[in-house]
């Protein structure tokens, strides 16, 4: 086994670490929705409209200040905001991958003095690199391969989001933690700028150092000033600007329920399935605790804590385990720290210096290879969605310009490049839905999508509302929409043909002078999303017997479902049926714009030419680009 290695071997081997991790990051290189929100907040603030979402709108939707002011002053030099973005993760990778190394040569230290070395701490921290028993250099280097070789950690590492930055901050707070607890106390600060949970990292870390450090309340209390002094400035500006010590999105998402513990422990499960050995990587901090030193007992505290939070808020609402990524790296370091413990019990021969060995190439095997296929699937559906949501922007914007009000509820993308007025249905950025979410008798939803209120949404008065499935509504805040009369009576299917694609949204004809009113019996809702599946997967039979089972239950002013009947008769070659449902759709409400295209071409085929042109000129009111859509 090699001796204890020159500065030289580490900084080469820390760099193939870093590269594998830089080519891994860039196999998995995309831009998640969700950074879109962030890009938002810096456009509107070095445009010089505030740090807002929504011009005139001073609503914190975001929970990362610090990286919105790093991308924020970059993109103010005139880099683009994206690629800066990419870059500023990356690096931040590579810094995760050295400071996991740092960290791992102080807990791995230890074991030189237990072998009776002596010497102040100090000096062994000075040096530490040069003082980690062979072969402890090498087990130490296992935690940074392991995070190089991990998807999630590259996947998250290219997203566009701070999740990356905040791991190094973290890992920053832990190292200085062993080396300076001063600086321990700027770095938890600055990681809270980043994200909120560095709070809770400073509470573990300051925790450990009253309980298990034994250190003065009086030092512990000082401590605790200094972490609030750093950031009183924060809070105040918080506070004054947008006048809630917490951020919109705490409202919106968070909550403490039974629903919440069991969505959580199903995202710790598929965790632990995909990089936790299915478990046994955290039965390792229990077997190290009492090896790790006081000093070193932190990191555990840390995992189990930190773990035990994300179970507590549910989890998370973006796939591939972006909440687990500042648990990970220590993770691996207690796993590396196992190693090195086996390794010495076994010591001599080569079964004692391979098993170990193999151990670590197996699970390096596994932490790249095993959830692969699941995580490039994500990643295929996140490009699919930011890729549609441009394109669905570009198409608004080039129709309606900028100056108009869009409610949806996937809201990244599609803000940022219309830049138009966004109305989150889920509330990430409207405070009013997030403190009062609407309870709909019948509307099922899940804790990540019961913040929607249907009525103050259409009170907005909206000009575009958008679903994420096109026509079809699929979340609750979508099906619950379906019950508001203005809803139904004020807004109408607008179509944007592109190829062999029909492009919806429901676009609000004017002001609406009546009473909004709540239809009781949600039933409807259900059936018509089954009849537009059923259509969409071109079951034409069985969606036609679902639209005569949605005339029973539905609203008399239900028009839509009409033209829909017209349309899938149409598709399925019946034309006296497609004429006669779109004539019931248009005497229900003459801007049943598919209704007037049917009726349209069946006039032209027939000769009719003055009902051709009634219906011609009704399409260029309500909906000209229907027009260029081409019958089969």
């Amino acid at each position: 086994m090699p001796g204890e290695p020159n500065g030289a071997k580490i900084v080469i081997a820390l760099l193939v670490i870093m590269v594998i991790f830089v080519i891994h990051s860039q196999s998995m290189d995309f831009i998640q929705d969700d950074a879109f929100i962030s890009f938002r907040y810096v456009q509107n603030f070095i445009n010089g409209r505030g740090l807002v979402f929504n011009p005139g709108e001073r609503v914190e939707g975001y929970t990362n200040f610090l990286w919105i002011m790093l991308l924020a002053l970059f993109t103010r030099l005139g880099l683009d905001v994206i690629l800066i973005s990419k870059l500023l993760g990356v690096a931040s990778g590579c810094a995760t991958l050295f400071l996991l190394y740092k960290i791992s040569t102080f807990v791995f230290l230890k074991e030189k003095e237990s072998k009776g070395h002596t010497g102040s701490s100090k000096s062994h921290a000075a040096n530490q690199s040069q003082k980690v028993i062979a072969p402890g250099w090498l087990f130490a280097l296992a935690p940074p391969l392991l995070l190089a070789l991990n998807g999630s950690f590259a996947y998250w590492s290219t997203s566009g989001l701070e999740t990356t930055f905040f791991t190094v901050m973290v890992l920053l707070a832990v190292y200085a933690y062993f080396t300076d607890e001063k600086l321990a106390i700027v770095f938890a600060a600055i990681s809270s700028l980043i994200r909120p949970e560095g709070v809770l990292i400073f509470a573990i870390i300051m925790a450990h150092k009253f309980l298990f450090q034994r250190d003065s309340f009086k030092h512990c209390l000082s401590h605790v000033v200094g972490f609030i002094v750093l950031l009183l400035p924060f809070l105040l500006f918080k506070t004054t600007y947008y006048g809630d010590l917490l951020p919109n999105p705490f409202y919106a998402k968070t909550g403490f329920s039974a629903e919440y513990w069991m969505t959580g422990l199903s995202y710790f499960w598929l965790f632990v399935k995909h990089y936790g050995l299915w478990g046994a990587l955290y039965v390792i901090p229990l077997v190290t605790y009492r090896h790790l030193g006081v000093k070193g007992r932190v990191i555990p505290q840390l995992v189990f804590l930190y773990t035990f939070y994300i179970i507590l808020m549910g989890g998370d609402v973006l796939q591939a385990h972006r909440f687990f990524q500042p648990v990970l790296p220590f993770l691996y370091l207690l796993f590396g720290y196992a190693l090195l413990k086996f390794f010495l019990k076994l010591k001599r021969g080569f079964t004692g210096r391979a098993i170990p060995i193999f151990l670590l190439v197996v699970f390096s095997a596994l932490t790249f290879l095993l959830p692969r296929t699941w995580l490039l699937n994500v990643r295929r559906l996140e490009v699919g969605l930011c890729q549609k949501m441009a394109f669905k922007a570009r198409i608004l914007r080039e129709t309606f310009g900028s100056n108009f009000t869009l409610a949806v509820s996937t809201i990244g993308a599609i803000s940022y490049y219309t830049g138009a007025k966004v109305i989150d249905m889920l509330g990430l950025t409207d405070p009013y839905i997030a403190k009062h979410p609407e309870r709909v008798p019948g509307i099922v939803s899940t804790w990540k999508e019961k913040r929607f209120n249907t009525r103050y949404l259409l009170s907005q008065n909206p000009d575009v509302i958008m679903f994420s499935t096109g026509a079809k509504p699929s979340a609750p805040a979508e099906r619950a929409l379906y019950l508001n009369s203005k809803f139904r009576n004020n807004y109408y299917h607008y179509y944007f043909p592109i190829d062999n694609f029909l492009l919806n949204i429901f676009r609000r004809k004017g002001e609406y002078p009546h009473e909004n009113r709540l239809f009781a019996d949600a039933r409807f809702v259900n059936v018509y999303n089954e009849a537009l599946n059923l259509e969409n997967n071109h079951q034409f039979l069985a969606a036609a017997k679902k639209f005569e089972d949605l005339f029973l239950v539905a609203p008399p002013d239900f028009s839509w479902a009409y033209d829909n009947m017209a349309f899938l008769q149409w598709q399925m070659g019946d034309i006296e049926e497609a004429r006669k449902y779109a004539r019931r759709a248009i005497e229900m409400d003459n801007y049943c714009a598919m209704s007037h295209f049917i009726l349209h071409r069946f006039s032209m085929a027939e000769g009719d030419t003055l009902a051709a042109q009634h219906h011609r000129k009704e399409i260029l009111r309500i909906n000209p680009e229907l027009l260029n859509m081409k019958l089969r």
